[in-house]
This record gives structure tokens, C-alpha cells and sequence, in this order.
């Protein structure tokens, strides 16, 4: 890849990066690559805060370390100092380019020390302490903790890579340090190889390593992370040519040993306390051939692999994990089951019930990447049956050969040929063959049934893919050999009962199913099925003939399966449906309401999927005059006549009705595709049809209309800008018209006026973004240079023109062409803020777009003032780009000026910062004074805070330190309310600072000793008892007075709950206050009972009992009190307290003026009611069940909870009673939810009628299907297989 050559400085040095005559550069006593290595350094040092030239000078210095490297001349000792200062600068770098530099820097430097350091290259190579003073040096400096950062640890690996023998410096204490950081997703990779290198170097840290995977490690990084590095490092490593290395390989395979370990420690505990990865390093196991082990004596080579899941799992835990109630488990163990790298060795009776197992209950999978994974094993397991019983057939083969050849030609006893052929033919009666075609046939018989009109869409779409999968012959073929595959046949098991279901499936409601559906039914060979195609063709027609969107689908679904049984009928079928359009064009024409009887549209979607997915099979003569008879002479003058019917709905400003005109822009779009580069298209129509667009663009308010308009318009652009037809439109002049309509000069009355200018914009970015490169952007900078020159222009153009460059700014396929333009773009957003409120709308649009554009996309929302590092810019990054901003911006902050103009400035420093080494280029701590002016004298409440939120952000440590002394001399007890405001916010900043937090921890205790605080405003005292809150600081709450504030009840709640004084938290004349009291349910409900001192939750519970009695509470503070007293334990809640929270919620709800409308809080009302009652009345049960029926995930949830109380305690035997069964049909309705984990939370409650163990929940589908025919039809089915050992006693 080419470097960029940029920077402010070492440009002349881009011959580097080219071929060099080598002798230039390294003649003479001090060779010129040494001065150029030196100039190097110094640039990126003095330039550090200017990106592009650290970039351009990390490229180099890598460059230069190659040159030398090849040349084998040493480092000056002075330049190899620096080279390790440049490396530890920018090895965090911002740009992520400099930091790979930096390693790979690093890397050629180490190499070039050992190969001209005379102490090293003498060094044994087995001493790992005779290592020179450069090498102890750099192993020191990486050793040390005080650098965070994944180049570390990438050079780390370097310097381990080329001497070994420094491993032994990185041991336990090492790998403790280091195990912590692997839950940083930035480390966890190149950490990973670290731990994987030394468990390949090093066996007595083993222990070492498996406990802190085990332990302190999130379990998928040992699946997703650990288990391919070491197969990657184990396979690269056997194919090393390094004889020692190989042979240390050879006599202890290290990767299945630490695995095997790993395994032992994992299987420790039963049951395993983490079963997925368990699996999965089993799975890690089986699917690697790991090298040959040589043995003794010269005897043969073996496998040291596992050939089968069993030699690693016990087949109780393989049962528990295939129907686990967690998808993923069950995933990991199907894949388990299935997949082998030898797909020879046969599946046994065992394997097979756990692949029926499996598929059976585990076709409703709602996660596509799980659906995709489970295709995928599916596949493989088809490719493994046709592998494993080819081998059966050969031997079958070979062994009837065997037989007959043994047999005597002259023997009159039997039929020699007779026997023989009867005997090649007993190959098909094998028992393991025979297996697999009953369990292929088996699972055909699954996908097909799953197709029923009752199943939803994840069981729908999950059977078509396998019926895809089982169906194609080639998934069954190993080698060539094709022997199962003929035998299992499985597409004589087609019929007309199964091309029905899959037909039906193209009337389904989602795209996927029925493209799916319609590939299924052209591929597969459903044998001499008969249709009626009369009722077909009427039954698409019909479907056409209702304005449903899903019909009209479903229509032509069916069409293109029709037409590819018969290509023939391809024209004529066009041919009608033309007809049938021109006849309802004609009467709509007539009376618009006739669009209700006679929609358009369906016949429309009809043609253009026709058009676009072609059956016929005519020359391509016969082609062209079907495109000038039909399309050009017939469809084209139909288009334009509906065009003319439906525009005046579609450009009205309420249209309604059903509206074509995303067809007619399909169909238009097609024409120009295929037709026109053939040029079978006039000139004339290629114009209407970009009259077409013009018109949908500049004058349609339907917002349907010109965004379906917007993707034909670019094909017509990029069209006519390649085209070489003459006499065509070209896209310039358009842009010069729109262009000029928008400066005023010429008068387009029709011009949409709307607040975002309608399609204008897509128009402008259509002609813009297709421009062809030869062009050198010359209409993309003539359109930026007019939208942006507000000059003579009026509000209404001023507008336009600001929306149309807000969609280019926003395309990102303009992104780079763009850039040049952002700096006057940003100056024109800003100073539109101070107009009217149509032009400031626009405005703040635009400079929304232009923020997200050059600080990047928010990578999380953003509920405070304070950008993410990764949305900011360092001072000089910034005005090196935009430099004429740095002075704008400076003078924005000093004038006075309204809220909404000077609000976008303070927006653009709050993404800045100044950065530890920064130039004094563009400094920002001119900018600290007035924005403080601004955060003192604003009345605003919003502009203080940004300004102060500015002023934080473009702050380095020593203007830091200056506004520390600040807020220590600021007057508090003689100030403004609104200056106390700003000074709060900069206490509050300034504390997330550890070394200032000493000294704002005293200003805020001096604040509450003077007590001056109780003539504040109610918003700074919120502020600060927060801040006193947040550093423990005592004070008395008794100092308030409650009927003056509103927002500090809140802090003062806090203070109250954790208060060490618990009896004067209770004669706390706050708790007296409802306002007081409602934010202390609320802080409970949130953050739970812990923020409550233990010693005051009794008589919180007590006065929440109280509140909830009174008829005049809230529903939302009744439904926290509900909440709060539903988590309290019994340990504080006492039997008086049980009993009168029933007294009160009964009478509650027996009052006719109850203001309890939300399902969620007569949820928690009823589960406090019947939390002590033994078991459930009928009255209960009939709410279970009404409670699935709504669609509030909350109240299920708890309708659930209370349902699973009641039938956890039911012990599990043979027959129950009637109201028993009730009870648990009621439950069981929530295994049919939606959620996943809905309906895995009921399969915790109801497993235990199955398995008598308490910690494994079932898999949902198998649980319900259990209980069914277990527990509601009074145990008759014999299902002791799925029963535990005791119950089978």
C-alpha cells in the first residue's frame, strides 16, 4: 500500500519510500540514512499533535530501520535511544496505523541489535542471563506496569519471538498483572498469545494458567479466543522446520495436554459450573488432527487426537446439555455430536438420538446467527453420513468380491451369477446404511411438517433451509463417490402433498420465506405433480386484486414459480397483465375512485417482477423487438399516463390513498438498466423519464414518492453522465438549473417548499455522487460553492441550500470528496443560527451533520455534557484542517449574542482538548476567560453549563491547576445564584481529577460549615448535596427547609438512608415530607435495599405500608412502594407487616375510585396479595392466564414469577389433581411466549416434573411437550427415557 505523503514536515524524504540506490545512502563515515533517520525522530517529537506528519513519519522511520537491516550496519547508540523514546510516544497513538508502525519498528529494531550487537551474537544460546544491557534494558521497560496499551504487549511478543530464553523474566507475577486486562476487548486478543506462547514454552505454570482461565477469565474468551490460538500456534508449529523445535513438539503434545488439564479442572465440579465452555473445549479436542507422535522402536506413527465426543464427556452430561434450556449450550452440543475432521468414523445409536433430539425440539430458533450456525452443523452432518457410509458400502463391496470369488463357477447347486448379483445387492440391507436413511428420511419428514400453516415464521424459514440442505445431492458426496446418495433418494419421498406446503409458503408474510420458498420449488424435482392451473392462475389474479401489499406479493411469488414451468407463456402472460393495466389505467383516468375497485399497484409489482426476473428462453432478436413492441411502444405511454393520474394526490400536501409511483420508478429504473445502454430507447422518452424524476424531486411532497424516486434518478445520472449517445440530457446542466433556482435567478414556482426540502437534496447528491472521477469533482465543488454563498439569497433559498448540503455532507460515499468544504460549511451552519426560525432549524441540521462527520459517530448515548475521548480532536488536529475556525471561533465566545448562536460554538470546544505535549499552535487557554465570562453572566441555564463543560474539556493541567485557585478565591457567600450554578459545575468537573479532589472536597466542607447554602436556590443545593454525597460528607439535613426545595429532596433522600444515626433519620422531619419520601421508593427501587441503612429498613417499610394506604398516592409512587416491599426479605419485613400489606392492597383494590389503570402495578398488587398464600384460588389462576394475553413483557413476567412460586412447590409424581393441573396449564401457556428468556424462565419452574435435579432446566419445547403428556394427561405415556434414575426406580 502507498504512503501518503503529508505532514509539516520530512516531505522531501517520500524517495524513501521508493526504490533507492542503497550506496548513496550508506557511503562515507556518516551515511546519509543515519541523518535522515535523526531528522526523522526530531519531526516526530516536534510535531506530535499534527497527525498527518506523525503518520507520514512513523511510515518513514519504519522504512529507514528496513534499510539498514538489509545493509547490516549497526545503530548509533544515540539514534537507538531516541528510536525507543519515538516508540513508547506513539505506541498509543491516536491513529492506529502509527501504533502498528511502532510495533513493527520495534521488531526491525530488535533485529537489527541482534544481528550487529557483538555481546549477543556471542551469547550461548541456551543462557537466558547473558543477555547485553540494551536487551536487559528493553526487557526492564516492558516489564514495567506503568504503560497500558496493546503495542506493549504486541512488543512483547516480538521480544520473546527472537529471545526465547528472556520467557523465564515473564512468569507468575507477570500473568497476574496481566490475566485482569483480558476483559478488555483491546487486549484480549494479542494477551491471548502471550498466555498461549508461554503455555507452549512453559509447563509449571499450567496450574497457573488454568486457574486464572477458569477463575478470573470471561468463559467465550476460552472458546472464541484461546482454543484457535492454540490450534493455530500447535499447526503452525508442526509445519516449522526448526528440527529442535519439532522434536520438543513431537515428544510432548502440549496443546492436548494443557486442553486435557483445562478439562480435568473444568470437570471438577459436577455439574460443570460453566457447561458451554466445557463443550466447547471438548469440541476444540475432536475437530483438530493434532502432529504424529513418533514411537519407540520404529513402530508406527499414531494420532494423538480424540476420535469421539465420549473419550472426553460422560454421556449424562452430553444428555443435560442437548436439551439444556440454553440455546447456546444446546448448539455447542450439537456440534459436539456432529462435527469430526474425520468425517469416516460412523455416528453410533447414541449419536443418532441426540440428532433427533436436537432437531426435533430446536426448530423455532429465533437468532439468525444461530440459525446459521445450526445450518451449517447440519450440513456437516450430512456431508459426514455420506463419508462415513461410503465406507460401509466399500467394505460390503469388497467383502461379497471375496465371497464369490471363493465360490466354484462348475457348482450345480445354485445359480452362480444368480447368487452373485443377489449378493452385491445385500449391501443395501447394511444395518448402519439402513440407520442413515431412516434418520435422513426421518428429518425430511421433520422440515416438511414444520411447514404446516400453524408454524411461525422461525420454524418455517428453518425447515425450508434444511429441506435445501437435505435435497441437494452433492451435501451426501465425498470424493466423487456417490453409492449412499443414489441409495438414499431422498427425492422419491416428493410428492404432491409436499409441493402443496412448500407452495403455500410463497403466500407467506415475510420476503425470506417466500424467496426461500420459490428457489426450493425451481430446484427441487417434486416428480409428474399435477396443478390446476386454471385455479392457480385465478387465485394469483384474485390476490392481485386487492390494494394488500402482502397479496400483491404473493401474487407475483407465485407467477415466477408458474413461468419457470412454463417459459413459454412468459410474453403472453406480459402481455396480458399490459392489457389488464392499460384497461384500469383507462378507467381510473375517468374517476379516481375507481383506484378502489381496480388497484393498479398489484399489476404493477406484477410486471415489474416479471421484467426483472426473466423465464423466457426467446433469441435475442426476438428479445429486442418484445423490448420496442412491448416495453417501449406499450408500458412506457401506460407509465406516463398513470404518472399524470396519481400526481396530483401524490403532490398534494395530504396524499392518500393507494399510490404506484414506487413501481412506475422500479419499472423506470429497469428500462434504463436494460433497455437503454442496448440504445433501443428514443431520446425523447429517455427525457420523459428524466422529466419524470425532475418533476418527483423538485415539486412531490409525498415523502414515499421522491425517496423511491431518488434511486432511479442516480441510475439515470450515472447513466447519461458514461452514456456516448448524443443529443441526451446531461446531469451538468441539470445541476446548473437547480442551482441557479436556488440562488433566485431563476423562477421554478412549483419549487417544494417544505421544511427539509423534500427530494431537492437527493437531486443534488444524485448528480453530485455520480459524477465520474475524470471529472476531478468539478460539479461537486461548483454545487458547494453555490449552496454555500448566502448572498442575495432569501430565507426561503437560504433554507434549501442548507438542506441540500446537509445531505452531502451526510452521504459517505462523499465523505473524502467533501472534506474540502467542511470548513466554510461550519461557518455558514453557525452563522445561520442567529436568523429566523426556519433558517436556524436548517441550520442546526446542518451542523448536527457536520459534527457527527468530523467527530464521528457517538459510540454510546450521550446522557451528559462530556464527549467520549473517541469523539474528540486535539487543538491542533482540528485548526490544522480547519484553520480559519480557530479566529471565528474566538470571536464567537467574545461576543453577546443570542442562545441559539452561541450554543454550536461551545458544542464544537466541548469536542476538543489539548493534549500533554501539545504546540503552542492554535492553543485553546485564550479561550478559558471567556467562556467563564459566558458561564457568570448567562441567564441561561443550558449555555452555562456547556460553557463550563468547554471549558473542562479544552483545559490541560495547567489551566487545571489555574482553575483550582479560581474556585478557591471565588467569593460564594457574595454571589449571583446563577454564578453559584457555574461554580458548582467547575467543582464537579474538577473532581473527577484525583489530584484536586483534597482540595474541592475542602471548598464544598467549607461551603456547608458557613451554612450560606440555605439562601441558595433549590438547583444549587441539588448540586451541592450531590457533590457532598458523592465524597461522604457530613452535614445536618435538618438545615433545609423541606417546603423551599424540590430538586434537593433527592440528595437529601440519599443522605437520609445511609445515614449512621438511624433513629434521628427517623425523627427526620423530612421522612415527614411526601415529596421526600416518594424519592426514597424511588432510589430503593432503583438501586435496591442496599443503599438503606439496615437499621432503618424496618421503619421504611413501616411508613411505605402507611403511604400505600392512602387513596391519594400516585399510581407510579404505589407501584414502587409495591416494588420495594416485594424485594424486602423476611429478615425486616415482621409478620404484623406481611399481614397488613395484604390488609391494605385488598382494601386498595376493593375501592371503586382506584386509580391503578396499568397492568404492571395490578401486577405487583396481586403478587403481594398471594406472596403467603399456600396455594392458589381459582381466581389467581384465571389471572395467570389473562396475563399471557397482554402484550406487557413486565406484567407477564410477574404473572410468571407468581405462577412458578405456587408450582415449584408441587413435588413431581405419576397423577395429579384437577386443580393442580390447572395451576400448571396456566403456567405452561408461558413456554409459547415470544421472549426466549420468557420461556426460559418457565422452564426453570417447571423442569422439575421431569428431572428431579433442581440446577438443570430443560429445553422449552421439550419441557412443555413433557409436561403435556407427563403431568396433564395423568402420566399414561411411557416416558421413563427422559426421567432420572430415581424416578425410573
Amino acid at each position: 500500500m502507498p504512503v501518503r505523503v503529508a505532514g509539516k514536515a520530512i516531505r522531501d524524504l517520500e524517495y524513501l519510500h521508493s526504490k533507492v540506490i542503497r550506496t548513496d545512502l550508506f557511503e562515507g563515515e556518516d551515511p546519509i540514512i543515519f541523518n535522515e533517520l535523526r531528522r526523522t525522530l526530531e519531526a516526530s517529537e516536534k510535531y506530535l499533535s499534527d497527525n498527518e506528519t506523525v503518520i507520514f513519519a512513523s511510515a518513514t522511520l519504519k522504512r529507514i530501520l528496513i534499510l539498514i537491516l538489509e545493509s547490516r550496519l549497526p545503530l548509533p547508540s544515540r539514534l537507538a535511544h531516541k528510536i525507543i523514546l519515538h516508540i513508547r510516544r506513539v505506541w498509543d497513538y491516536s491513529a492506529a496505523c502509527v501504533c502498528h508502525d511502532a510495533v513493527d519498528s520495534f521488531s526491525i529494531f530488535l533485529e537489527i541489535h541482534l544481528k550487529t550487537c557483538t555481546d549477543c551474537l556471542e551469547r550461548p544460546a541456551n543462557d537466558s542471563h547473558a543477555n547485553c544491557d540494551r536487551i536487559n534494558e528493553l526487557t526492564q521497560w516492558l516489564l514495567e506496569p506503568t504503560s497500558l496499551c496493546r503495542s506493549r504487549f504486541r512488543c512483547i511478543s516480538h521480544l520473546l519471538a527472537q529471545c526465547p530464553t528472556l520467557r523465564l523474566n515473564f512468569g507468575e507475577d507477570f500473568f497476574r498483572r496481566t490475566y485482569p486486562l483480558l476483559s478488555n476487548p483491546s487486549f484480549s486478543n494479542v494477551i491471548c498469545e502471550l498466555i498461549v506462547d508461554n503455555i507452549f514454552d512453559r509447563e509449571d505454570l499450567w496450574n497457573l494458567h488454568s486457574e486464572l482461565l477458569l477463575t478470573s477469565t470471561d468463559a467465550s474468551l476460552i472458546r472464541n479466543r484461546l482454543i484457535p490460538l492454540l490450534q493455530k500456534h500447535h499447526s503452525s508449529n508442526s509445519s516449522s522446520p526448526d528440527k529442535q523445535k519439532q522434536e520438543k513438539l513431537d515428544d510432548s503434545d502440549t496443546a492436548v495436554k494443557f486442553l486435557n488439564q483445562l478439562l480435568i479442572q473444568l470437570n471438577s465440579k459436577n455439574p460443570p459450573s460453566d457447561l458451554q465452555s466445557h463443550l466447547e473445549i471438548v469440541h476444540a479436542l475432536i475437530i483438530t488432527t493434532w502432529p504424529k507422535k513418533q514411537t519407540k522402536d520404529d513402530q508406527p506413527a499414531n494420532l494423538v487426537d480424540f476420535s469421539n465426543w465420549s473419550q472426553c464427556i460422560n454421556e449424562d452430561t452430553m444428555t443435560e446439555a442437548i436439551v439444556h434450556v440454553d440455546s447456546n449450550v444446546r448448539l455447542a452440543a450439537f456440534k459436539l455430536v456432529v462435527e469430526n475432521t474425520r468425517k469416516t468414523i460412523p455416528f453410533n445409536e447414541t449419536d443418532i438420538e441426540f440428532i433427533k433430539t436436537f432437531l426435533a425440539s430446536n426448530m423455532p430458533v429465533q437468532s439468525p446467527s444461530s440459525r446459521q450456525k445450526l445450518i451449517a452443523t447440519f450440513k456437516f452432518m450430512c456431508q459426514r453420513l455420506g463419508a462415513s457410509a461410503e465406507i460401509n458400502l466399500k467394505q460390503g463391496q469388497q467383502k461379497v468380491e471375496k465371497e464369490s470369488e471363493s465360490l466354484s463357477p462348475e457348482s450345480s447347486s445354485f445359480d452362480h451369477r444368480g447368487l452373485a448379483k443377489w449378493r452385491l445387492d445385500r449391501d443395501t440391507l447394511d444395518p448402519l446404511v439402513e440407520t442413515y436413511i431412516g434418520l435422513a428420511r426421518w428429518m425430511a419428514k421433520l422440515a416438511f411438517e414444520s411447514l404446516s400453516p400453524k408454524a411461525n415464521f422461525y420454524r418455517r424459514i428453518m425447515a425450508l433451509m434444511q429441506i435445501d440442505v437435505l435435497f441437494n445431492k452433492e451435501n451426501f458426496i465425498t470424493d466423487g463417490k456417490c453409492r449412499f446418495a443414489n441409495k438414499l433418494n431422498l427425492d422419491s419421498t416428493l410428492g404432491s402433498d409436499r409441493h402443496k406446503l412448500v407452495v403455500d409458503c410463497l403466500d407467506d408474510s415475510y420476503d425470506l420465506v417466500q424467496t426461500t420458498a420459490l428457489g426450493l420449488l425451481k430446484k427441487l424435482d417434486f416428480g409428474n405433480v399435477k396443478m390446476d392451473e386454471d385455479k392457480y392462475l385465478k387465485e394469483a389474479i384474485d390476490l392481485m386484486s386487492t390494494t394488500r401489499s402482502r397479496n400483491s406479493t404473493s401474487a407475483g411469488f407465485r407467477m415466477q414459480y408458474y413461468l419457470s414451468r412454463k417459459p413459454e407463456r412468459y410474453t403472453s402472460c406480459l402481455k396480458r397483465y399490459l392489457g389488464d393495466l392499460k384497461t384500469r389505467s383507462e378507467a381510473v383516468e375517468k374517476e379516481l375512485m375507481n383506484i378502489t375497485s381496480l388497484p393498479i399497484h398489484p399489476l404493477l409489482n406484477m410486471i415489474e417482477l416479471l421484467l426483472k426476473n426473466p423465464s423466457w428462453e426467446d433469441s435475442d432478436e426476438q428479445k429486442v423487438k418484445f423490448y420496442t413492441d412491448e416495453c417501449l411502444t406499450e408500458l412506457l405511454p401506460i407509465c406516463h399516463q398513470i404518472v399524470s393520474i396519481v400526481s396530483p394526490v401524490v403532490h398534494s400536501m395530504s396524499p392518500e390513498g393507494c399510490i404506484p409511483d414506487e413501481v412506475l420508478n422500479d419499472i423506470f429504473s429497469w428500462m434504463i438498466e436494460t433497455i437503454a445502454p442496448k440504445k433501443l430507447m428514443p431520446i425523447d422518452q429517455i427525457e420523459a423519464i428524466g422529466s419524470f424524476y425532475w418533476t418527483q424531486l423538485t415539486e412531490c411532497k409525498h415523502r414515499g414518492a421522491f425517496e423511491s424516486a431518488t434511486e432511479g434518478f442516480t441510475q439515470l445520472c450515472q447513466f447519461l453522465w458514461t452514456t456516448t449517445i448524443e443529443g441526451l440530457p446531461k446531469p451538468k446542466d441539470w445541476l446548473d438549473e437547480i442551482l441557479a433556482a436556488l440562488r433566485g435567478e431563476k423562477d421554478l414556482t412549483n419549487l417544494c417548499s417544505t421544511r427539509r426540502s423534500a427530494g431537492l437534496p437527493h437531486l443534488v447528491l444524485a448528480i453530485v455522487a455520480t459524477e465520474p472521477k475524470t471529472n476531478e469533482n468539478h460539479a461537486l465543488i461548483t454545487a458547494t460553492e453555490s449552496l454555500l454563498n448566502m448572498e442575495g439569497k432569501s430565507a426561503e433559498y437560504r433554507v434549501h441550500s442548507m438542506n441540500v448540503m446537509k445531505t452531502i455532507v451526510q452521504n459517505s460515499a462523499l465523505h473524502e470528496r467533501a472534506v474540502f468544504c467542511y470548513e466554510k460549511t461550519l461557518r455558514v451552519a453557525i452563522d445561520a443560527c442567529r436568523a429566523d426560525w426556519s433558517e436556524r432549524n436548517a441550520a442546526s441540521q446542518l451542523f448536527a451533520a457536520l459534527r457527527t462527520k468530523i467527530f464521528g459517530v457517538m459510540r454510546s448515548a450521550q446522557r451528559s455534557l462530556y464527549v467520549d475521548q473517541k469523539n474528540r480532536k486535539s487543538n491542533y488536529e482540528f485548526f490544522s484542517k480547519f484553520p480559519s475556525l480557530y479566529q471565528f471561533l474566538f470571536d464567537q465566545v467574545k461576543l453577546e449574542q443570542s442562545e441559539f448562536s452561541l450554543l454550536p460554538p461551545l458544542l464544537v470546544l466541548t469536542h476538543l482538548y489539548t493534549p500533554a505535549s501539545s504546540s503552542e499552535l492554535y492553543p485553546l487557554r485564550p479561550f478559558v476567560p471567556p467562556l467563564l465570562e459566558i458561564a457568570l453572566r448567562e441567564k441561561r441555564e443550558d449555555l452555562r453549563a456547556h460553557a463550563i463543560a468547554a471549558v473542562l474539556a479544552i483545559s490541560d493541567s495547567y489551566a487545571n491547576d489555574d482553575l483550582c485557585q479560581w474556585v478557591e478565591l471565588f467569593d460564594f457567600q457574595k454571589a449571583r445564584q446563577n454564578q453559584i450554578h457555574s461554580f458548582m459545575l467547575l467543582l464537579d468537573g474538577l473532581s473527577n481529577y484525583a489530584e484536586y479532589v483534597n482540595r474541592i472536597v475542602a471548598i464544598v466542607a467549607k461551603i456547608l460549615n458557613s451554612l450560606v447554602f440555605k439562601t441558595w436556590s433549590d438547583f444549587n443545593i441539588n448540586l451541592l448535596f450531590t457533590l457532598s454525597n458523592k465524597f461522604f460528607l457530613e452535614y445536618d439535613v435538618d438545615e433545609v427547609t423541606v417546603d423551599q426545595v424540590c430538586l434537593a429532596k433527592r440528595p437529601l433522600a440519599a443522605k437520609l438512608l445511609r445515614d449512621r444515626d438511624a433513629f434521628k433519620s427517623e425523627m427526620s422531619r423530612l421522612l415527614r415530607n411526601e415529596d421526600t419520601r416518594r424519592e426514597v421508593y424511588r432510589l430503593i427501587s432503583n438501586q435496591g435495599w442496599n443503599v438503606c441503612n439496615m437499621f432503618l429498613r424496618a421503619h421504611i417499610i413501616g411508613i411505605s405500608i402507611k403511604d400505600l394506604a392512602s387513596p391519594d398516592i400516585q399510581q407510579c409512587d404505589a407501584k414502587r412502594i409495591m416494588q420495594i416491599l416485594d424485594a424486602t426479605t423476611d429478615d425486616f419485613m415482621s409478620k404484623e407487616n406481611k399481614q397488613k400489606t395484604v390488609e391494605v392492597i385488598e382494601q386498595r383494590l376493593a375501592d371503586e375510585n382506584l386509580n391503578w389503570t396499568l397492568p404492571s402495578t395490578m401486577a405487583y398488587a396481586t403478587k403481594l396479595r398471594y406472596k403467603n398464600v399456600t396455594y392458589p384460588d381459582d381466581e389467581l389462576i384465571a389471572w395467570i392466564r389473562e396475563s399471557f394475553e397482554l402484550d406487557d413483557p413486565e406484567t407477564k413476567m410477574i404473572a410468571l414469577n407468581v405462577g412458578g412460586s405456587f408450582v415449584r412447590r408441587l413435588p413431581s409424581k405419576r397423577s395429579y389433581t384437577d386443580p393442580e393441573k390447572d395451576l400448571i396449564s396456566a403456567v405452561l401457556l408461558y413456554l409459547q411466549d415470544e421472549s426466549e428468556y420468557m420461556r426460559q424462565q418457565t422452564s426453570f419452574y417447571l423442569s422439575h416434573f421431569i428431572r428431579d435435579v433442581t440446577h438443570a432446566a430443560i429445553n422449552p419445547e421439550i419441557c412443555r411437550l413433557l409436561i403435556i403428556k407427563w403431568c396433564l394427561n395423568d402420566g399414561n405415556e411411557n416416558l421413563d427415557q427422559f426421567s432420572s434414575a430415581d424416578k425410573k426406580k
